[in-house]
């Protein structure tokens, strides 16, 4: 499937697709952990999408006979969350509690297992420190913060981290999508035919004048 072809899915399709995630017993049951998975293993540094996302998703029982239904949606899904990052129209599908708050837990936690199957290790492909403080926001959201460094935190300055954290996940996934396109794609280095010339040397050109007085001067 195109992904620059595919469409995005109407909320009623949506809503078929996480009932039928939850009918399958899948691993992940929400959409919004499917959509964080689907964004990381598509800005990561794999060249291609690692096979392995559907079975992260469903589970190890993948691919029988009345799963063709549910493999198929969950491919369209995850080529519409692909198109929508690449022109930057992506909405972050939160989770939202019977109370009105968004959840960033489970978007966070799937974006974290996208990391995990990447066929490339991202921290051997991209600068460690950086990366990790790339992803600081969305371990703390997903709870996924080593034991020592989560304790570190005062119940009130964890509080504060996490809220920061969900005011700022749309800018961070933002940051990390920019990040790894400039990893997988560097600028070039633009390269001078001729070494350049410095503004008190003779103009090029053979007038005998200073570059600066000649062509320098235009």
């Amino acid at each position: 499937m195109q992904d620059d072809a595919v469409e995005a899915l109407a909320d009623a399709d949506l809503e078929r697709l996480e009932q039928a995630l939850v009918a399958a017993r899948a691993r992940l049951t929400r959409l919004d952990a499917v959509q964080g998975l689907c964004v990381a293993i598509t800005m990561g540094p794999d060249a291609e999408i690692s096979p392995r996302w559907l079975e992260a998703v469903l589970g190890e029982e993948t691919g029988r006979p009345d799963d063709a239904s549910l493999l198929h949606e969950l491919e369209r899904f995850r080529a519409s969350t692909a198109k929508a990052l690449a022109n930057r129209s992506l909405v972050l599908r939160t989770h939202r509690t019977r109370t009105g708050r968004d959840d960033c837990s489970g978007w966070c936690s799937g974006f974290l297992d996208g990391v995990d199957i990447s066929e490339t290790d991202w921290f051997a492909a991209a600068d460690p420190e950086e990366l990790d403080e790339l992803l600081f926001p969305i371990e703390v959201l997903a709870d996924a913060l080593p034991e020592r460094e989560r304790a570190a935190y005062k119940p009130n300055e964890w509080r504060k981290l996490v809220r920061d954290a969900e005011n700022a996940l749309a800018d961070s996934v933002a940051r990390l999508a920019d990040y790894w396109a400039i990893v997988r794609a560097p600028p070039s280095t633009i390269r001078r035919d001729r070494p350049k010339v410095g503004r008190n040397d003779r103009c090029p050109c053979g007038s005998g004048k200073k570059f600066k007085q000649c062509h320098g001067s235009r």
